[in-house]
């Protein structure tokens, strides 16, 4: 709480741009229980705000929709899950040229499942069928974990590349983190 009291704060006490976003990549789960597993397609669109707090230095917070998810062999087509992500990224500006600059950056995000797809899973005795995110064997709705990326700033437009890895275990009984990569592509007004 004291956190989001904060967040809530800084706008009133630090100039900053909204910006809006969108995003491609690939996601997987990875872990010793994560063999077997391979990309899948995963997209982010969402909404953020660049809080300056000094000339270089910056926190941004922002609310995305984003898809995460994996193939496996052993499952009829991909696991997509849905979140609501919620990332707190710092970043600090190089200036590389005339409203030009390229910022490293790095943060924790929580995120909430929100909905997933269903998913089959065949083996030696049949198969069995259930949504990713049921309360009889799926996976917890609850995530959370650390994103890190690089930036590129030119005027109101910004391209970034970012990594997330979930620090939560999706499951009690195996050891499954999300992993995701991609690009992202945003306009700051």
């Amino acid at each position: 709480m004291p956190l989001i009291v904060a967040l809530a704060a800084l706008p009133m006490c630090a100039q900053g741009k909204f910006d809006l976003h969108v995003g491609v990549g690939m996601s997987t789960v990875v872990g010793s229980d994560a063999e077997g597993t391979k990309n899948n397609f995963a997209y982010k669109v969402g909404v953020g705000y660049d809080i300056a707090v000094t000339e270089n230095f910056s926190i941004w917070p922002a609310l995305d929709l984003v898809n995460k998810g994996f193939k496996a062999d052993d499952i009829d087509g991909s696991v997509n899950m849905a979140y609501l992500q919620i990332p707190v990224m710092a970043t600090y500006k190089f200036k590389v040229g005339d409203n030009m600059s390229i910022a490293p950056m790095v943060g924790p995000y929580i995120a909430y499942g929100i909905y997933g797809s269903d998913i089959e899973i065949i083996d030696e005795d049949g198969s069995d069928k259930f949504n990713v995110f049921d309360s009889d064997g799926g996976y917890k709705r609850f995530d959370a974990g650390i994103k890190a990326g690089v930036a590129f700033n030119f005027d109101q437009f910004v391209i970034s590349a970012e990594y997330s890895r979930g620090l939560a275990k999706l499951d009690t009984d195996f050891k499954q983190y999300n992993q995701a990569f991609g690009l992202t592509f945003g306009y700051k007004f």
